[in-house]
């Protein structure tokens, strides 16, 4: 319930006078529905004795029947725009949250569950807001007035009449009960299904190539037919219990006619009354009846919004906060002490072990290594997608961990050996909402030459996940996006590993470039240059050598080529490091 309460107070509230007119068209609308059944009681009883009376009750009834048409079309626009509403801002906020949640948490969520939650299980929430608000107030006043009305009229017969509609309410909460896990596995089930249709989409290129489409299939089928099982033991459920509310009205029906007949006999209630419960039974159980869907809309919403708490109110991985450090203007310098890193608490090897290093401001430090020696690990820690221990990592001073996260990125541009692309055009991937003329760092990226071929240049659309780009493309199209940047550290990835030897070159020159700018009061970047290929790493002021997730040496390139290490055999491998030697 506090969870309710609080959603309730951010989204909920802001709207209270959309739900307080809707409020009074609800309660319009079923004061005019138990006015109905009065006067057409009134009117049968008037019947062969006034008929000015009869007429007058008719038109009553006719006038009474067209403002209800009006009342309850308000009471509903009044209610279902708030839910809409809703929507539309929990949409937002949600998005904009998971625009600041860090790595680890989409490590441990998979993104077809994310998706399940900002797409099934918002509109769970917006009926809730919507048609599970309105539902319990038109309950509500149905029971009060309804009720009331029929009290009013005769006690004893009212509870003749409702006795049996008790007890299917007592049945149904049971059947309600045994609901909620049910509910709760079947989204988590449609959460793996949407994720399982993503991913396999986004890899159908792979599922191809290999024509694995069979074992997919299966996949997929086994998760449907999952889904399908609860959604029917669900369904099962609902028809059992459900129709017990329309079996208690016949049963009350069949208590007004053996009891109420008798009572009009007796005179103890007049035909119309008579008549009129008939009515009221009718019209009491459409909101009982309700109450299963009603039941339904709750405990998926409710799910829901626990889903969605866990993302909304995610603690950022933020240990800056909240007092952030703002890093000093210019390129910065790095020192490394004692770094050593595990990914989990479980991980027995750690991924770097007891590293020190400095690199100094303005700099081209270049990174070695075989897979798995941490040279992703490093630079993760250093672009904080992962946070590094307490006092291993300062920057010009000043712990990495306490300085203001966004401050900091803003000071980094990264390209990264397997680059993402959005479905969007080259201009507005290089760009990313910037303003500035792309083709400045087209050129620095040498992608100038395959633009001009592109149908529509620039503009051209690349597809999901740049699929209408080359390898080569597609890691330039991501060095262009990084020199687009305003930046005081550049990282760059392995960007190279995907070009042929002539762009290579072209590439290299314009890294040494813009490397060695100086950029006034500012200086020269800090640059960090990941490669294995040796003609990009002789251009690195040091190159630090890592192996097992330790630094195994550190110097120039042309010092490390001539001592025995990891360094020199890869050098040796490697006909362009003879000719760079």
């Amino acid at each position: 319930m506090k969870l309710l309460a609080r959603f309730g107070r951010r989204y909920a509230l802001p709207y209270l006078p959309w739900y307080a007119g809707g409020f009074v068209f609800l309660a319009l609308t079923n004061w005019l529905a138990v006015q109905i059944p009065v006067h057409m009681a009134a009117a049968i009883d008037a019947m062969g004795l006034d008929p000015d009376a009869v007429r007058h009750e008719a038109l009553l009834i006719a006038l009474m029947g067209l403002a209800v048409i009006a009342v309850r079309t308000g009471s509903r626009v009044l209610f279902f725009t708030p839910g809409r509403l809703v929507e539309f801002h929990l949409k937002n906020d949600l998005f904009a949250q998971l625009t600041k949640l860090q790595p680890a948490v989409y490590a441990r969520l998979e993104t077809g569950d994310i998706v399940s939650r900002a797409s099934n299980d918002v509109a769970f929430l917006r009926a809730l807001v919507g048609f599970g608000t309105l539902q319990i107030c038109n309950v509500t006043l149905a029971l009060l007035l309804t009720g009331g009305e029929m009290v009013s009229l005769s006690p004893t017969l009212t509870l003749y009449v409702t006795a049996p509609i008790l007890v299917g309410m007592l049945i149904l909460q049971v059947g309600i009960f045994n609901m909620h896990s049910l509910v709760r596995t079947a989204q988590v089930q449609l959460a793996d299904l949407s994720d399982h249709v993503l991913s396999s989409l986004q890899g159908i290129g792979t599922i191809q190539g290999f024509t694995a489409e069979d074992a997919f299939i299966q996949r997929m089928d086994d998760r449907n037919r999952a889904y399908m099982d609860t959604n029917v033991k669900l369904s099962i459920i609902r028809s059992l219990i459900f129709p017990l509310l329309a079996m208690a009205g016949g049963i009350g029906l069949w208590a007004l006619l053996e009891y109420g007949g008798p009572m009009a006999v007796r005179g103890e209630v007049s035909v119309g009354e008579l008549v009129a419960f008939i009515t009221f039974i009718a019209y009491l159980l459409w909101p009982l009846m309700s109450l299963g869907w009603l039941v339904s809309v709750f405990q998926r919403g409710l799910i829901s919004l626990e889903r969605i708490d866990e993302l909304m109110y995610a603690t950022p991985d933020r240990p800056d906060l909240p007092h952030p450090v703002t890093p000093g203007v210019g390129a910065p310098g790095l020192a490394i002490r004692g770094l050593t890193y595990r990914y989990g608490e479980d991980d027995e090897e750690p991924a770097l072990k007891d590293l020190d290093l400095d690199i100094e401001a303005g700099t081209v430090v270049g990174i070695y290594g075989q897979t798995g020696s941490g040279k992703s690990t490093l630079l993760r820690l250093l672009m904080r997608t992962r946070n590094p221990p307490e006092g291993t990592i300062e920057v010009d001073g000043v712990d990495l961990r306490k300085l203001d996260l966004d401050a900091w990125r803003r000071k980094l541009a990264v390209a990264s050996q397997v680059p993402f692309l959005f479905s969007d055009s080259i201009r507005d991937n290089i760009a990313m909402g910037g303003s500035d003329p792309v083709e400045p760092s087209v050129e620095l990226a040498a992608l100038s030459g395959d633009v001009e071929h592109l149908p529509d240049a620039l503009d051209t659309i690349v597809g999901e996940r740049g699929i209408m780009l080359s390898g080569g493309q597609r890691q330039r199209t991501a060095l262009a996006r990084a020199l687009y940047r305003d930046y005081d550290v550049l990282v760059l990835d392995d960007v190279l590993s995907a070009v042929d030897q002539k762009t290579e070159q072209r590439l290299i020159d314009s890294l040494e470039q813009v490397a060695t700018s100086e950029r006034g009061d500012r200086g020269r970047p800090t640059t960090l240059l990941v490669s294995h290929r040796m003609s990009v790493l002789a251009r690195a002021d040091k190159v630090v050598v890592l192996a097992d997730g330790r630094k195994v040496d550190e110097g120039p390139h042309l010092e490390l080529i001539e001592r025995p290490g990891p360094y020199r055999d890869a050098w040796l491998a490697q006909d362009d490091g003879r000719a760079d030697a």
